[in-house]
Protein backbone atom coordinates (compact mmCIF):
# COMPACT_ATOMS: atom_id res chain seq x y z
CA UNK A 1 0.00 0.00 0.00
CA UNK A 2 1.33 3.64 -1.05
CA UNK A 3 1.45 5.67 2.33
CA UNK A 4 0.65 9.20 2.25
CA UNK A 5 4.42 9.55 4.09
CA UNK A 6 5.70 7.81 0.72
CA UNK A 7 3.43 10.28 -1.14
CA UNK A 8 4.79 13.34 0.76
CA UNK A 9 8.52 12.29 0.47
CA UNK A 10 8.18 11.69 -3.18
CA UNK A 11 7.14 15.68 -3.50
CA UNK A 12 9.79 17.14 -0.79
CA UNK A 13 12.13 15.48 -2.84
CA UNK A 14 10.97 16.25 -6.00
CA UNK A 15 10.79 20.00 -4.45
CA UNK A 16 14.36 19.73 -3.34
CA UNK A 17 15.72 18.85 -6.58
CA UNK A 18 13.58 21.23 -8.32
CA UNK A 19 15.24 23.70 -6.19
CA UNK A 20 18.64 22.68 -7.15
CA UNK A 21 17.87 22.69 -10.76
CA UNK A 22 17.20 26.57 -10.70
CA UNK A 23 13.28 25.99 -11.41
CA UNK A 24 10.49 28.50 -10.43
CA UNK A 25 9.86 28.86 -7.16
CA UNK A 26 6.43 28.97 -7.35
CA UNK A 27 6.75 25.28 -8.75
CA UNK A 28 9.02 24.20 -5.66
CA UNK A 29 6.67 25.66 -3.78
CA UNK A 30 3.79 24.15 -5.20
CA UNK A 31 5.06 20.31 -4.47
CA UNK A 32 6.46 21.43 -1.02
CA UNK A 33 2.65 22.61 -0.25
CA UNK A 34 1.56 18.87 -1.71
CA UNK A 35 4.15 17.54 0.61
CA UNK A 36 2.47 19.13 3.95
CA UNK A 37 -0.72 18.10 2.53
CA UNK A 38 0.18 14.42 2.27
CA UNK A 39 2.05 14.15 5.20
CA UNK A 40 -0.76 15.59 7.30
CA UNK A 41 -3.93 14.35 5.75
CA UNK A 42 -5.84 11.35 7.33
CA UNK A 43 -7.28 9.25 4.88
CA UNK A 44 -5.17 7.52 2.48
CA UNK A 45 -4.98 10.01 -0.59
CA UNK A 46 -4.67 6.83 -3.04
CA UNK A 47 -8.40 5.81 -1.47
CA UNK A 48 -9.84 9.41 -3.13
CA UNK A 49 -10.85 9.68 -6.45
CA UNK A 50 -9.35 12.44 -8.44
CA UNK A 51 -12.06 14.59 -8.50
CA UNK A 52 -12.51 14.59 -4.91
CA UNK A 53 -8.88 15.36 -4.68
CA UNK A 54 -8.74 18.26 -6.90
CA UNK A 55 -10.81 19.90 -4.05
CA UNK A 56 -8.07 19.41 -1.21
CA UNK A 57 -6.05 22.70 -0.81
CA UNK A 58 -2.46 22.23 -1.97
CA UNK A 59 -3.38 19.70 -4.95
CA UNK A 60 -3.86 20.66 -8.24
CA UNK A 61 -4.50 18.19 -11.55
CA UNK A 62 -0.33 18.29 -11.68
CA UNK A 63 -0.01 17.07 -8.20
CA UNK A 64 -3.27 14.31 -8.60
CA UNK A 65 -1.75 13.27 -11.82
CA UNK A 66 1.05 12.37 -9.46
CA UNK A 67 -0.88 10.59 -6.89
CA UNK A 68 -2.49 8.62 -9.26
CA UNK A 69 1.08 7.39 -11.13
CA UNK A 70 2.54 6.74 -7.49
CA UNK A 71 -0.46 4.20 -6.51
CA UNK A 72 -0.33 2.84 -10.63
CA UNK A 73 3.56 2.28 -10.87
CA UNK A 74 5.12 3.14 -7.55
CA UNK A 75 7.13 5.37 -9.33
CA UNK A 76 7.31 9.02 -10.26
CA UNK A 77 8.62 9.52 -13.69
CA UNK A 78 9.70 12.92 -13.33
CA UNK A 79 11.38 12.72 -10.00
CA UNK A 80 13.44 9.37 -11.62
CA UNK A 81 14.81 12.13 -14.23
CA UNK A 82 15.60 14.43 -11.43
CA UNK A 83 17.70 12.10 -9.63
CA UNK A 84 19.59 11.14 -12.88
CA UNK A 85 20.52 14.57 -12.95
CA UNK A 86 22.32 15.17 -9.92
CA UNK A 87 24.29 13.13 -7.03
CA UNK A 88 21.91 11.62 -4.36
CA UNK A 89 24.37 12.82 -1.79
CA UNK A 90 23.05 16.19 -2.18
CA UNK A 91 19.89 15.22 -0.22
CA UNK A 92 22.38 14.59 3.21
CA UNK A 93 23.85 17.86 2.92
CA UNK A 94 21.39 20.03 2.81
CA UNK A 95 20.27 18.26 5.96
CA UNK A 96 23.34 20.09 7.81
CA UNK A 97 22.15 23.27 9.64
CA UNK A 98 23.82 26.29 7.65
CA UNK A 99 23.09 24.90 3.97
CA UNK A 100 20.18 24.70 1.81
CA UNK A 101 19.37 23.66 -1.67
CA UNK A 102 21.27 27.22 -3.15
CA UNK A 103 24.21 27.06 -1.17
CA UNK A 104 24.62 23.07 -2.10
CA UNK A 105 24.47 23.49 -5.91
CA UNK A 106 26.91 26.04 -5.01
CA UNK A 107 29.07 23.34 -3.33
CA UNK A 108 28.67 20.68 -5.91
CA UNK A 109 29.18 23.27 -8.99
CA UNK A 110 32.43 24.58 -7.60
CA UNK A 111 33.71 22.06 -5.90
CA UNK A 112 32.17 19.01 -6.79
CA UNK A 113 30.94 18.50 -3.09
CA UNK A 114 28.60 15.21 -3.53
CA UNK A 115 28.55 14.20 0.09
CA UNK A 116 28.57 14.34 4.11
CA UNK A 117 32.26 13.21 3.64
CA UNK A 118 33.22 15.28 0.77
CA UNK A 119 31.82 18.70 2.81
CA UNK A 120 33.54 17.31 5.91
CA UNK A 121 37.19 16.92 3.72
CA UNK A 122 36.75 20.61 1.68
CA UNK A 123 35.11 22.00 5.30
CA UNK A 124 38.57 21.17 7.41
CA UNK A 125 40.65 22.11 4.18
CA UNK A 126 39.30 25.70 4.61
CA UNK A 127 38.42 25.54 0.48
CA UNK A 128 34.71 26.68 1.26
CA UNK A 129 35.84 30.16 3.04
CA UNK A 130 36.67 31.15 -0.61
CA UNK A 131 33.08 30.73 -2.10
CA UNK A 132 30.42 33.51 -2.27
CA UNK A 133 28.29 33.66 1.02
CA UNK A 134 30.85 31.50 2.64
CA UNK A 135 33.61 32.01 5.46
CA UNK A 136 35.99 30.66 7.79
CA UNK A 137 33.07 31.22 10.42
CA UNK A 138 30.40 29.06 8.66
CA UNK A 139 33.13 26.64 7.43
CA UNK A 140 33.98 25.85 11.43
CA UNK A 141 30.04 25.44 11.96
CA UNK A 142 29.46 23.34 9.21
CA UNK A 143 32.25 20.98 10.42
CA UNK A 144 30.17 20.77 14.23
CA UNK A 145 26.74 20.28 12.32
CA UNK A 146 27.94 17.58 9.86
CA UNK A 147 28.08 15.17 13.22
CA UNK A 148 24.78 16.15 14.19
CA UNK A 149 23.35 15.42 10.49
CA UNK A 150 25.16 12.33 10.20
CA UNK A 151 23.45 11.23 13.42
CA UNK A 152 20.05 12.04 12.57
CA UNK A 153 20.41 10.90 9.19
CA UNK A 154 20.07 7.42 11.16
CA UNK A 155 17.09 7.91 12.67
CA UNK A 156 12.98 8.47 11.49
CA UNK A 157 10.94 11.50 13.26
CA UNK A 158 8.26 9.87 15.34
CA UNK A 159 5.39 10.94 13.34
CA UNK A 160 7.10 9.27 10.05
CA UNK A 161 7.66 6.32 12.03
CA UNK A 162 3.91 5.88 13.30
CA UNK A 163 2.69 6.19 9.67
CA UNK A 164 4.73 3.64 8.75
CA UNK A 165 4.33 1.58 11.89
CA UNK A 166 0.08 1.54 11.10
CA UNK A 167 1.32 0.67 7.25
CA UNK A 168 2.93 -2.38 8.26
CA UNK A 169 -0.08 -3.19 11.04
CA UNK A 170 -2.58 -3.06 8.44
CA UNK A 171 -1.04 -5.33 6.23
CA UNK A 172 -0.25 -7.73 8.75
CA UNK A 173 -3.90 -8.29 9.97
CA UNK A 174 -4.22 -10.13 6.71
CA UNK A 175 -1.46 -12.81 7.68
CA UNK A 176 -2.48 -15.91 8.70
CA UNK A 177 -3.26 -17.32 12.41
CA UNK A 178 -2.47 -13.48 14.03
CA UNK A 179 -4.22 -13.64 17.13
CA UNK A 180 -2.97 -10.11 18.01
CA UNK A 181 -0.61 -7.60 17.15
CA UNK A 182 0.86 -4.48 18.58
CA UNK A 183 3.98 -1.98 17.95
CA UNK A 184 6.87 -1.78 20.39
CA UNK A 185 9.76 -0.51 21.04
CA UNK A 186 11.17 3.28 21.37
CA UNK A 187 7.90 3.47 19.06
CA UNK A 188 5.16 2.62 21.15
CA UNK A 189 7.45 4.30 24.26
CA UNK A 190 6.69 7.62 22.27
CA UNK A 191 10.34 8.87 21.79
CA UNK A 192 10.86 11.62 19.51
CA UNK A 193 12.54 9.68 17.44
CA UNK A 194 13.46 5.89 16.44
CA UNK A 195 15.71 4.18 15.00
CA UNK A 196 14.22 0.64 14.01
CA UNK A 197 10.64 -0.37 14.04
CA UNK A 198 9.38 -3.73 16.36
CA UNK A 199 6.36 -5.69 15.61
CA UNK A 200 5.25 -8.16 18.07
CA UNK A 201 2.60 -11.03 16.82
CA UNK A 202 0.53 -13.10 18.71
CA UNK A 203 0.37 -16.47 16.78
CA UNK A 204 0.62 -20.44 17.67
CA UNK A 205 3.76 -21.40 14.80
CA UNK A 206 5.46 -18.27 13.10
CA UNK A 207 6.86 -19.45 9.99
CA UNK A 208 4.24 -18.78 7.78
CA UNK A 209 3.70 -15.06 9.05
CA UNK A 210 7.34 -14.95 8.75
CA UNK A 211 6.95 -15.41 4.91
CA UNK A 212 4.31 -13.61 4.82
CA UNK A 213 5.79 -9.97 6.67
CA UNK A 214 9.21 -10.47 4.67
CA UNK A 215 7.05 -10.71 1.35
CA UNK A 216 5.38 -7.26 2.25
CA UNK A 217 5.77 -5.07 -0.76
CA UNK A 218 6.65 -2.22 1.93
CA UNK A 219 9.95 -4.64 2.18
CA UNK A 220 12.95 -3.42 0.03
CA UNK A 221 14.96 -6.57 1.18
CA UNK A 222 15.09 -9.13 3.92
CA UNK A 223 18.17 -9.41 6.40
CA UNK A 224 17.21 -12.23 8.09
CA UNK A 225 14.49 -14.71 8.87
CA UNK A 226 13.76 -17.40 11.32
CA UNK A 227 10.98 -19.53 12.60
CA UNK A 228 9.78 -16.90 14.86
CA UNK A 229 11.89 -13.83 13.77
CA UNK A 230 12.33 -11.36 10.69
CA UNK A 231 14.33 -8.70 9.80
CA UNK A 232 13.68 -6.44 6.90
CA UNK A 233 14.68 -2.76 5.71
CA UNK A 234 11.42 -1.33 4.02
CA UNK A 235 11.30 1.21 1.34
CA UNK A 236 10.56 3.60 3.96
CA UNK A 237 14.22 3.56 4.90
CA UNK A 238 14.27 2.22 8.21
CA UNK A 239 14.52 -1.44 9.55
CA UNK A 240 11.95 -3.10 10.81
CA UNK A 241 11.82 -7.02 13.13
CA UNK A 242 9.03 -9.35 13.34
CA UNK A 243 8.96 -11.27 16.36
CA UNK A 244 5.86 -14.04 16.50
CA UNK A 245 5.08 -15.32 20.18
CA UNK A 246 2.78 -17.94 21.47
CA UNK A 247 -0.55 -16.23 22.78
CA UNK A 248 -0.09 -16.69 26.43
CA UNK A 249 3.10 -14.80 25.97
CA UNK A 250 1.73 -11.92 24.43
CA UNK A 251 1.92 -9.34 27.09
CA UNK A 252 5.65 -10.47 28.68
CA UNK A 253 6.90 -10.26 25.26
CA UNK A 254 5.15 -7.09 24.57
CA UNK A 255 6.40 -5.62 27.95
CA UNK A 256 9.69 -6.83 27.24
CA UNK A 257 10.57 -5.55 23.60
CA UNK A 258 8.39 -2.16 24.81
CA UNK A 259 11.46 -1.26 27.17
CA UNK A 260 13.11 0.68 27.98
CA UNK A 261 16.42 -1.36 28.71
CA UNK A 262 16.60 0.58 32.00
CA UNK A 263 12.65 -0.14 32.91
CA UNK A 264 13.22 -3.73 32.37
CA UNK A 265 16.56 -4.20 34.03
CA UNK A 266 15.03 -2.21 37.48
CA UNK A 267 11.50 -4.68 36.70
CA UNK A 268 13.96 -7.47 37.01
CA UNK A 269 15.92 -6.56 39.85
CA UNK A 270 12.14 -6.06 41.34
CA UNK A 271 10.98 -9.27 40.78
CA UNK A 272 13.92 -11.42 42.18
CA UNK A 273 13.75 -9.71 45.29
CA UNK A 274 10.21 -11.49 45.47
CA UNK A 275 11.81 -14.55 44.12
CA UNK A 276 10.93 -14.60 41.18
CA UNK A 277 12.16 -13.76 37.03
CA UNK A 278 10.65 -12.02 33.85
CA UNK A 279 11.64 -12.78 30.80
CA UNK A 280 9.73 -12.17 27.29
CA UNK A 281 8.26 -15.35 27.95
CA UNK A 282 6.31 -14.49 31.20
CA UNK A 283 6.55 -14.45 34.68
CA UNK A 284 7.86 -17.68 36.74
CA UNK A 285 9.06 -18.74 39.75
CA UNK A 286 13.16 -18.27 40.58
CA UNK A 287 12.98 -21.88 41.99
CA UNK A 288 10.83 -23.13 38.67
CA UNK A 289 14.00 -24.36 36.36
CA UNK A 290 11.69 -25.57 33.71
CA UNK A 291 10.03 -22.28 32.86
CA UNK A 292 6.77 -24.02 31.97
CA UNK A 293 4.41 -22.71 34.08
CA UNK A 294 4.40 -19.12 34.24
CA UNK A 295 2.52 -16.84 36.89
CA UNK A 296 1.60 -14.30 33.82
CA UNK A 297 2.31 -13.55 30.09
CA UNK A 298 -0.65 -13.33 28.26
CA UNK A 299 -0.93 -9.78 29.23
CA UNK A 300 0.96 -6.33 30.32
CA UNK A 301 -1.20 -5.94 33.14
CA UNK A 302 -1.29 -9.33 34.84
CA UNK A 303 2.88 -9.18 34.54
CA UNK A 304 2.87 -5.69 36.72
CA UNK A 305 0.04 -6.83 38.58
CA UNK A 306 1.80 -9.96 39.98
CA UNK A 307 4.72 -7.58 40.96
CA UNK A 308 2.46 -5.54 43.32
CA UNK A 309 1.96 -2.88 40.59
CA UNK A 310 -0.05 -0.43 38.73
CA UNK A 311 0.09 -0.85 35.12
CA UNK A 312 2.55 1.42 33.99
CA UNK A 313 1.74 3.24 30.61
CA UNK A 314 4.63 2.65 27.75
CA UNK A 315 5.77 6.02 27.99
CA UNK A 316 6.37 6.54 31.36
CA UNK A 317 8.82 3.13 30.94
CA UNK A 318 12.27 4.71 31.25
CA UNK A 319 12.89 4.09 35.07
CA UNK A 320 12.37 7.41 35.91
CA UNK A 321 10.42 7.12 39.68
CA UNK A 322 7.94 5.15 37.96
CA UNK A 323 8.01 1.65 39.64
CA UNK A 324 7.84 3.16 42.85
CA UNK A 325 5.25 5.29 41.93
CA UNK A 326 2.97 2.16 40.90
CA UNK A 327 4.22 0.49 44.02
CA UNK A 328 2.86 3.00 46.07
CA UNK A 329 -0.28 3.85 44.46
CA UNK A 330 0.92 7.19 43.37
CA UNK A 331 1.27 6.71 39.03
CA UNK A 332 0.02 9.85 37.27
CA UNK A 333 -3.95 9.80 35.68
CA UNK A 334 -1.99 11.16 32.42
CA UNK A 335 -3.52 13.28 30.29
CA UNK A 336 -4.88 11.62 27.08
CA UNK A 337 -5.89 12.86 23.29
CA UNK A 338 -9.58 12.82 24.25
CA UNK A 339 -9.37 15.16 26.86
CA UNK A 340 -8.02 17.52 24.31
CA UNK A 341 -10.97 20.81 23.74
CA UNK A 342 -8.88 22.53 21.66
CA UNK A 343 -5.54 24.21 20.08
CA UNK A 344 -3.64 27.30 20.40
CA UNK A 345 -0.99 27.72 17.90
CA UNK A 346 -1.99 27.01 13.82
CA UNK A 347 -1.63 29.10 10.53
CA UNK A 348 -3.51 29.97 8.08
CA UNK A 349 -3.35 31.04 4.38
CA UNK A 350 -2.78 34.49 5.59
CA UNK A 351 0.77 33.61 6.37
CA UNK A 352 2.44 30.15 5.95
CA UNK A 353 -0.86 28.08 6.08
CA UNK A 354 -2.58 26.43 3.35
CA UNK A 355 -6.29 26.57 4.30
CA UNK A 356 -8.53 29.93 5.20
CA UNK A 357 -9.42 30.82 8.14
CA UNK A 358 -12.47 29.27 8.11
CA UNK A 359 -11.69 25.98 6.60
CA UNK A 360 -9.61 25.88 9.67
CA UNK A 361 -12.07 26.66 12.23
CA UNK A 362 -14.34 23.83 10.00
CA UNK A 363 -11.70 21.50 10.66
CA UNK A 364 -11.30 22.33 14.23
CA UNK A 365 -15.27 21.33 14.53
CA UNK A 366 -14.61 18.07 12.70
CA UNK A 367 -11.68 17.37 15.26
CA UNK A 368 -14.68 17.62 17.91
CA UNK A 369 -13.02 20.27 19.11
CA UNK A 370 -15.23 22.84 21.77
CA UNK A 371 -13.04 25.49 20.91
CA UNK A 372 -9.82 26.47 19.04
CA UNK A 373 -7.40 29.70 18.54
CA UNK A 374 -6.83 30.32 15.22
CA UNK A 375 -3.15 31.97 14.43
CA UNK A 376 -0.98 33.10 12.45
CA UNK A 377 2.83 34.81 12.05
CA UNK A 378 3.29 38.68 13.28
CA UNK A 379 4.87 41.08 11.29
CA UNK A 380 8.50 40.89 11.34
CA UNK A 381 8.51 37.02 10.42
CA UNK A 382 8.46 38.40 6.23
CA UNK A 383 9.40 34.82 4.91
CA UNK A 384 5.74 33.81 6.20
CA UNK A 385 4.38 36.74 5.26
CA UNK A 386 3.83 37.70 8.79
CA UNK A 387 1.00 40.21 9.24
CA UNK A 388 1.11 44.50 9.70
CA UNK A 389 -1.17 45.73 12.65
CA UNK A 390 -3.89 46.47 10.10
CA UNK A 391 -3.81 43.41 8.78
CA UNK A 392 -4.14 41.59 11.95
CA UNK A 393 -6.85 43.87 12.82
CA UNK A 394 -8.80 43.23 9.71
CA UNK A 395 -8.41 39.27 10.57
CA UNK A 396 -9.62 39.53 14.08
CA UNK A 397 -12.65 40.99 12.45
CA UNK A 398 -12.47 38.32 10.16
CA UNK A 399 -12.25 35.57 12.76
CA UNK A 400 -15.51 37.19 14.86
CA UNK A 401 -17.87 36.85 11.41
CA UNK A 402 -17.16 33.35 10.88
CA UNK A 403 -18.38 32.41 14.21
CA UNK A 404 -21.77 32.45 12.98
CA UNK A 405 -20.30 29.70 10.35
CA UNK A 406 -19.06 27.70 12.94
CA UNK A 407 -21.53 27.39 15.64
CA UNK A 408 -20.08 24.65 16.83
CA UNK A 409 -16.87 25.50 18.24
CA UNK A 410 -15.97 28.70 19.91
CA UNK A 411 -13.37 31.15 17.91
CA UNK A 412 -10.29 33.00 19.38
CA UNK A 413 -7.75 34.88 17.30
CA UNK A 414 -4.09 33.67 18.77
CA UNK A 415 -0.73 35.17 17.08
CA UNK A 416 2.29 33.88 17.17
CA UNK A 417 3.89 36.56 18.00
CA UNK A 418 8.06 37.07 17.91
CA UNK A 419 10.54 37.85 20.36
CA UNK A 420 12.27 40.33 19.02
CA UNK A 421 16.34 40.10 19.63
CA UNK A 422 16.01 42.00 22.81
CA UNK A 423 13.46 39.83 24.18
CA UNK A 424 10.49 42.91 23.34
CA UNK A 425 7.54 41.47 21.03
CA UNK A 426 6.75 42.36 17.62
CA UNK A 427 3.62 44.20 18.39
CA UNK A 428 3.09 46.90 20.95
CA UNK A 429 1.58 46.26 24.25
CA UNK A 430 -1.97 48.02 22.51
CA UNK A 431 -2.24 45.70 19.64
CA UNK A 432 -1.01 42.41 21.50
CA UNK A 433 -4.41 43.27 23.90
CA UNK A 434 -6.15 43.13 21.12
CA UNK A 435 -5.30 39.48 20.58
CA UNK A 436 -7.20 36.87 22.37
CA UNK A 437 -4.29 34.08 22.83
CA UNK A 438 -0.47 35.29 22.82
CA UNK A 439 2.25 32.43 21.68
CA UNK A 440 5.63 33.91 21.64
CA UNK A 441 8.18 32.57 19.87
CA UNK A 442 11.75 32.79 18.79
CA UNK A 443 12.20 32.98 14.70
CA UNK A 444 15.08 34.80 14.49
CA UNK A 445 18.70 35.78 15.78
CA UNK A 446 19.33 31.96 16.80
CA UNK A 447 22.89 32.22 16.70
CA UNK A 448 22.96 34.12 20.53
CA UNK A 449 24.93 33.70 23.16
CA UNK A 450 23.53 31.75 25.94
CA UNK A 451 23.37 34.43 27.96
CA UNK A 452 21.72 36.52 25.48
CA UNK A 453 19.21 33.94 24.24
CA UNK A 454 18.28 33.19 27.91
CA UNK A 455 17.99 36.76 29.02
CA UNK A 456 15.67 37.37 25.83
CA UNK A 457 13.32 34.13 26.23
CA UNK A 458 13.27 35.51 30.18
CA UNK A 459 12.31 38.97 29.26
CA UNK A 460 9.30 37.55 27.16
CA UNK A 461 8.22 34.50 29.57
CA UNK A 462 7.95 37.21 32.25
CA UNK A 463 6.25 39.67 29.91
CA UNK A 464 2.40 40.23 31.43
CA UNK A 465 1.06 40.24 28.09
CA UNK A 466 2.21 36.69 26.36
CA UNK A 467 0.03 33.52 27.28
CA UNK A 468 1.99 30.87 26.22
CA UNK A 469 6.15 30.38 25.28
CA UNK A 470 6.30 28.41 21.90
CA UNK A 471 8.86 26.04 21.08
CA UNK A 472 11.38 27.08 23.55
CA UNK A 473 14.87 25.41 21.95
CA UNK A 474 13.88 26.44 18.63
CA UNK A 475 15.44 23.05 17.09
CA UNK A 476 14.25 21.41 14.18
CA UNK A 477 14.90 17.36 14.65
CA UNK A 478 17.36 16.33 11.56
CA UNK A 479 17.88 19.68 10.65
CA UNK A 480 18.39 22.28 13.34
CA UNK A 481 20.03 21.59 16.94
CA UNK A 482 18.67 23.52 20.18
CA UNK A 483 19.95 27.38 20.12
CA UNK A 484 21.95 27.58 23.36
CA UNK A 485 19.44 28.16 25.81
CA UNK A 486 19.40 28.28 30.01
CA UNK A 487 16.31 26.55 29.53
CA UNK A 488 15.74 25.97 33.61
CA UNK A 489 16.38 29.94 33.99
CA UNK A 490 13.05 30.38 31.14
CA UNK A 491 10.56 27.95 33.19
CA UNK A 492 11.19 29.86 36.28
CA UNK A 493 10.79 32.97 34.92
CA UNK A 494 7.59 31.96 33.53
CA UNK A 495 6.23 29.93 35.89
CA UNK A 496 6.52 33.32 38.74
CA UNK A 497 4.58 35.33 36.11
CA UNK A 498 1.63 32.71 35.01
CA UNK A 499 2.84 32.37 31.57
CA UNK A 500 2.37 28.71 30.30
CA UNK A 501 4.99 26.96 27.82
CA UNK A 502 4.04 25.11 24.62
CA UNK A 503 4.63 21.62 23.86
CA UNK A 504 4.79 21.70 19.99
CA UNK A 505 3.17 18.68 18.48
CA UNK A 506 4.68 19.30 14.90
CA UNK A 507 6.94 15.82 14.01
CA UNK A 508 10.48 18.24 13.25
CA UNK A 509 9.82 20.13 16.55
CA UNK A 510 8.60 18.37 19.25
CA UNK A 511 9.07 21.12 21.72
CA UNK A 512 9.25 21.01 24.99
CA UNK A 513 11.15 17.56 25.35
CA UNK A 514 9.36 15.34 28.10
CA UNK A 515 12.01 16.62 30.82
CA UNK A 516 11.73 20.27 30.07
CA UNK A 517 7.75 19.68 30.53
CA UNK A 518 8.26 17.58 33.49
CA UNK A 519 10.26 20.72 35.11
CA UNK A 520 7.79 23.35 33.82
CA UNK A 521 5.00 21.62 35.63
CA UNK A 522 7.36 20.90 38.74
CA UNK A 523 7.88 24.54 39.06
CA UNK A 524 4.22 25.26 38.34
CA UNK A 525 3.65 26.53 35.22
CA UNK A 526 1.01 25.29 33.00
CA UNK A 527 1.30 23.40 29.62
CA UNK A 528 -0.39 24.34 26.60
CA UNK A 529 -0.81 20.89 23.72
CA UNK A 530 -0.38 22.64 20.55
CA UNK A 531 -0.62 21.39 16.34
CA UNK A 532 1.35 24.46 14.95
CA UNK A 533 -0.69 22.75 11.56
CA UNK A 534 -0.05 24.99 8.54
CA UNK A 535 -2.94 22.62 6.94
CA UNK A 536 -6.28 21.18 8.68
CA UNK A 537 -4.96 17.48 8.17
CA UNK A 538 -2.08 18.79 10.58
CA UNK A 539 -4.56 19.22 13.27
CA UNK A 540 -3.64 15.44 14.03
CA UNK A 541 -0.25 16.38 15.07
CA UNK A 542 -2.07 17.58 18.39
CA UNK A 543 -1.08 13.14 18.93
CA UNK A 544 2.47 13.92 18.81
CA UNK A 545 2.24 16.93 21.66
CA UNK A 546 0.23 14.75 24.23
CA UNK A 547 2.31 11.90 23.39
CA UNK A 548 4.97 13.83 25.23
CA UNK A 549 2.68 15.07 27.93
CA UNK A 550 2.09 12.12 28.87
CA UNK A 551 5.82 10.56 28.46
CA UNK A 552 6.20 13.84 31.30
CA UNK A 553 3.78 12.48 33.38
CA UNK A 554 0.79 15.45 32.69
CA UNK A 555 -2.53 15.47 34.23
CA UNK A 556 -5.60 17.00 32.59
CA UNK A 557 -4.86 19.74 35.45
CA UNK A 558 -1.68 20.02 33.99
CA UNK A 559 -2.90 20.86 30.66
CA UNK A 560 -4.66 24.27 29.31
CA UNK A 561 -6.26 22.49 26.54
CA UNK A 562 -8.17 20.27 28.63
CA UNK A 563 -9.85 23.44 30.06
CA UNK A 564 -13.41 24.48 28.94
CA UNK A 565 -14.12 27.35 26.53
CA UNK A 566 -15.40 29.07 29.68
CA UNK A 567 -12.64 28.16 32.04
CA UNK A 568 -10.16 29.12 29.49
CA UNK A 569 -11.66 32.23 29.23
CA UNK A 570 -10.99 33.16 33.27
CA UNK A 571 -7.57 31.75 33.05
CA UNK A 572 -6.47 33.94 29.59
CA UNK A 573 -8.48 37.35 31.67
CA UNK A 574 -6.39 36.43 35.06
CA UNK A 575 -5.22 39.70 36.35
CA UNK A 576 -1.23 40.38 35.30
CA UNK A 577 0.62 43.47 36.31
CA UNK A 578 0.36 45.76 33.42
CA UNK A 579 -2.37 44.40 31.61
CA UNK A 580 -5.66 45.01 30.71
CA UNK A 581 -8.14 42.15 30.99
CA UNK A 582 -9.24 40.25 28.04
CA UNK A 583 -12.82 39.88 26.71
CA UNK A 584 -14.27 36.77 24.73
Amino acid sequence: MLTNARIAACFEEMAFWLEIAGENPFRVRAYQRAAETAAGFAKPLTEISQAKLLEIPGIGKGIASHIAELSAKGSLSDLEALRKRFPKGLLDIVRVQGLGPKRARLLYEELRIDSLESLRSAAQAGKLRGLAGFGEKLEASLLRSIEFAQQASRRMNLWDARLVMSDILAAMKAAPGVRDLAPAGSLRRGKETVGDLDVLCAAQGGAALVEFFTRLPQVERVLAAGETKAVVWLKSQIQCDLRVVPPQSFGAALQYFTGSKEHNVALRELAQRKGLTINEYGLFRAADASRKKPLAGRTEEEIYRKLGLDFIAPELRENRGEIDAARTGKLPELVRLEDVRGDFHNHSDYTDGQESLLDMARAARDMGWDWVALGDHSRSLRVAKGLSIEDLRRTIGEVRAIQAKVPEVKLMRSMEVDILKDGTMDYPDAVIEEIDVVVASVHSAFSQSEADMTARLCRAAANAHVDIVGHLSGRLIGRREAYAVDAQAVLEAGAREGTAFEINGQPQRQDLTDAHARRAVELGAKLAVTTDAHAAAQFRYMELAVLIARRAGLTRKDVLNCLTYGELTEWLARPRPGTRAKSH
